[in-house]
């Protein structure tokens, strides 16, 4: 039995794994996926909104606001109370600006109203109700 040594000792050792290309790749992978990302957009709520028979578009410069079937409000996707939608409202519509009101078909018409007077309490121009054209 003989005792020698391992012949590791006398080799070199061993290289580092060069793992920069890996995080090249992994780099222009993020960057391809934030910029093929689809943002979340505020009017894409789950919303069943009624329909009619004459429908027009609204000018672009309006505030949407939307009511959920739980009378829950929302201005460009973040939840609002009836008692903060004054201050929302007055810091973002143009004199005499238009709100267009997106409600769920279940929203009863008393919410739909103290909204509606809010907002004409708060410098709406115009309010329009929005609505899918019937087919």
């Amino acid at each position: 039995m003989s005792l020698r040594r391992p012949r590791f000792e006398d080799e070199q050792p061993a290289q580092a794994i060069n793992i920069s290309p890996l995080i090249d790749v992994i780099f222009i992978l993020l960057i391809f996926f934030i910029v093929t990302m689809v943002f979340a957009d505020g009017s894409a709520m789950d919303l069943d909104i009624p329909s009619a028979a004459n429908v027009s578009e609204v000018k672009a410069d309006s505030v949407t606001v939307s009511i959920s079937s739980d009378s829950s409000l929302y201005v460009d996707g973040k939840r609002y109370t009836l008692a903060a939608l004054p201050s929302v409202l007055r810091g973002r519509l143009a004199p005499k600006g238009s709100v267009i009101l997106r409600a769920d078909e279940k929203v009863s018409v008393s919410a739909l109203v103290a909204v509606m007077d809010c907002a004409k309490e708060n410098g709406a121009g115009e309010i329009f109700v929005a609505a899918q054209k019937k087919q």
